[in-house]
């Protein structure tokens, strides 16, 4: 599966970042989230085609706003949510 460029970015200077600096528990946590969303290891789904046996793994995803991926579809539906409120 291809990374995006900012989870690259965090998988190769994260390690190094965080030796130098003072970081808050709960970004540690987030950032690990990140760093772990969609991996197999971390849990998957499997679905398996009724008619033509195909079987596909899902991997779980963080649900972390950190994330680039999770917290750009959560972003979208605050944004959804929201416009419906306000313009209705």
């Amino acid at each position: 599966m291809a990374t995006g460029i900012i989870k690259q970015i965090f998988e190769d200077k994260w390690g190094e970042f965080k030796e130098k600096y003072p970081i808050r528990p709960t970004v540690l946590s987030e950032v690990k989230k990140m760093l772990t969303c969609k991996d197999m290891s971390e849990g998957y789904s499997k679905f398996c085609c009724p008619t033509c046996n195909e079987v596909r793994y899902v991997g779980f995803t963080c649900k972390s706003r950190f994330c680039t991926s999770c917290g750009r579809k959560a972003t979208e539906q605050w944004v959804e949510k929201l416009s419906k409120e306000l313009f209705e």
